[in-house]
């Protein structure tokens, strides 16, 4: 009679045998059933594969991104020809100098208009009669050459009088000095507006004190339609007085972060005086920062020209700017003799 198994107590059964447990698996195996092995191995391939795939994808999009990224990073600098007496917008395409005759090269026929030499008393995008600050100032011949003359090796290089400059932004001295020549600032801009096509955009901001003045719309530049020059002008002539003292610094960062292919500045004296006067290496470092030489061409992204008012600046802050940002042509200095002004 077997033992009964008391209450309470687990019965313990053997554990099979190796040999049983090899037979059992040969036995299934030749039955066609899974190892345990084989199904882990199913278990883990999908997973590799979405893993690889994934991570494939992932490389695939850092690399365009960085690809494009670096394709447009570093764009060349466009080469701007840029005259303030004559912005008529004119695409330059540069051609191999291999397909050009050789007779062309050296003597280019150049298409130049012919320049108006009388200046019109009625300006049809803004009323300059509105602007009594002058009275009946006479305003000298000389004033028609208010701005820097193309530069001679653009001319020479490109063939052409006009400008090739999509974008451009004045920056005017509003300060206290310029209240009794605004009229003659704004005679000066309407005719350059005036080149501008409706293929380009503009901006203008003033400067007095230590703030900007952008002509609406704010923070991007406008076409240059006729509705939006004589909208910008009219603007200025209700919103714009001289007053304070100058200082440029944060018109010119407006100016610049809008892109331009070229920035006017007009001033009497761009470092200004008093608790609003700016040391010339802060402001040329500034603008250095703003406006850095292309590590490759050596070319700035925007060409600044510059226009000293009346008299001569001791520092000739404006002139270092234009010779270092846009070329030893993109500086004039504008006399009081040249505007039939009397001296001080």
């Amino acid at each position: 009679m077997e033992p009964k198994t008391k209450p309470n107590e687990t019965e313990v059964v053997p554990p099979a045998s190796a040999e049983g447990d090899e037979g059992a698996r040969e036995r299934l195996a030749a039955l066609g059933a899974e190892s345990s092995a084989e199904r882990a191995a199913k278990t883990a391939v999908p997973w590799l594969v979405s893993l690889s795939l994934h991570a494939g994808l992932i490389l695939l999009g850092f690399l365009i991104t960085w690809t494009v990224v670096m394709l447009t990073g570093d764009e060349d600098p466009t080469l701007v020809v840029a005259d303030f007496d004559d912005l008529t917008y004119d695409p330059v395409v540069v051609t191999d100098a291999a397909e050009s005759p050789a007779d062309d090269a050296i003597t280019p026929d150049l298409d130049v208009p012919p320049v108006e030499t009388d200046q019109p008393d009625d300006v049809d995008l803004v009323d300059l009669e509105s602007l009594d600050l002058l009275g009946d100032l006479d305003v000298a011949p000389a004033e028609r050459d208010f701005a820097p003359e193309p530069q001679e090796d653009a001319a020479r290089f490109m063939g052409v009088s006009t400008s090739n400059a999509r974008e451009i932004v004045y920056v005017i001295d509003a300060s206290g000095p310029m209240i009794a020549y605004l009229q003659i600032v704004l005679r000066e801009l309407t005719r350059s507006l005036d080149q501008l096509s409706d293929e380009q955009r503009f901006g203008i901001v003033f400067f007095q004190r230590d703030e900007a003045i952008a002509v609406p719309p704010p923070r991007r530049l406008a076409t240059a339609t006729e509705a939006e020059k004589r909208r910008a002008l009219n603007w200025i002539d209700d919103n714009i007085i001289p007053r304070g003292r100058s200082n440029p610094i944060s018109a010119l960062e407006t100016a610049l972060q809008l892109n331009p292919d070229v920035v006017f500045v007009l001033s009497v004296n761009i470092t200004g005086a008093g608790v609003y006067e700016v040391d010339q290496a802060d402001l040329l470092q500034r603008l250095e920062e703003l406006n850095p030489v292309h590590r490759r061409t050596g070319q700035r992204r925007t060409q600044i020209n510059c226009i000293q008012f009346l008299d001569p600046d001791p520092l000739d802050t404006l002139r270092v700017i234009a010779d270092i940002h846009g070329g030893s042509r993109g500086y004039r200095f504008v006399s009081r003799a040249e505007l039939g002004l009397a001296s001080p």
